[in-house]
């Protein structure tokens, strides 16, 4: 009888303009990543001196950097560092975040107050402010990129997590399961999780794009990806040194970054309209 309660069923998902665009957008920016040495015209690395700040043309589609460097083959394997350090770092926060969460959320008391005090510490400070220091303290590398936004990200997972265990928690078919003995750990991880999985997924999918925005503004500030691997941060900063000479520098690459985050976000957006019960699609 519990297991019938607590059980649910996905609503069907409602294909618009918005969904088609996003995951749209998201699956050509992971096919660019996965396959980037097939879909690359040349080498990213490969310096060209004969070729420098070249506009677009039909050997270079979006132009040349200041080293002759193809700028289409930078962006399109900058995708796979972006997407890599994005996703890797907010599911390292979604992780322990959500640990956390559930553990705060389900024992209450001491323990709640010790690990909510913690992430409100950690909150004090705006996450690009505490993903610096990080950097600043253990050094610039993929690594310490993916750590210090993680560690950035985590109390907003921890958090959200919380907050709806808080909710969970209370519901008939838990008291119920409680009721019956079941222990803590088959409370949490058959009846709770699976309930507090919607919310906590849409503001993953969302947090990626900032997670993608603070890398870039990472390796702008020389703290990030360093050279010569593609990271687009990186070519933003190259971009701004010749804005006069060859515009299409920073403008391509900005559009990279605009594109990625709005798929990222309409995606979430899609999500959050099909997981939330209240919304017009499960109507």
């Amino acid at each position: 009888m519990v297991e019938a309660v607590s059980s649910f069923t996905r609503p069907r998902l409602r294909i618009n303009g918005f969904a088609v665009l996003g995951f749209g957008l998201l699956a050509l920016l992971i096919i660019c990543a996965a396959f980037s040495p097939w879909l690359a015209p040349y080498d990213p690395n490969a310096q060209d001196y004969r070729a420098v700040l070249q506009g677009p043309s039909a050997a270079h589609w979006l132009g040349t950097d200041h080293t002759g460097r193809d700028m289409l083959s930078r962006l399109i394997y900058g995708s796979r560092v972006a997407l890599s350090i994005g996703f890797t770092a907010v599911g390292l926060a979604v992780l322990l975040g959500g640990l956390l969460g559930v553990v705060a959320g389900y024992a209450r008391g001491l323990v709640d107050e010790a690990i909510m005090r913690v992430m409100d510490a950690l909150l004090s400070f705006p996450s690009v402010l505490l993903a610096l220091g990080i950097m600043a303290a253990l050094g610039p590398g993929v690594n310490t990129i993916i750590i210090a936004i993680a560690i950035a990200d985590l109390p907003m997972f921890a958090r959200i997590t919380r907050s709806q265990v808080l909710t969970v928690r209370e519901r008939d078919f838990v008291v119920a399961t409680r009721a019956l003995g079941a222990g803590p750990a088959r409370i949490i991880f058959r009846h709770i999780v699976p309930h507090i999985t919607g919310p906590v997924a849409v503001m993953a999918t969302i947090q990626v794009g900032h997670a993608i925005l603070t890398e870039a503004a990472l390796s702008f500030l020389g703290l990030g990806i360093q050279p010569p691997t593609a990271s687009w941060g990186a070519m933003m900063r190259n971009g701004f040194s010749y804005m006069e000479r060859a515009p299409w520098l920073a403008a391509f690459t900005g559009l990279a970054i605009l594109l990625t985050v709005l798929a990222l976000n309409l995606a979430g957006d899609v999500l959050r309209d099909w997981l939330d019960p209240r919304g017009d699609s499960r109507r």
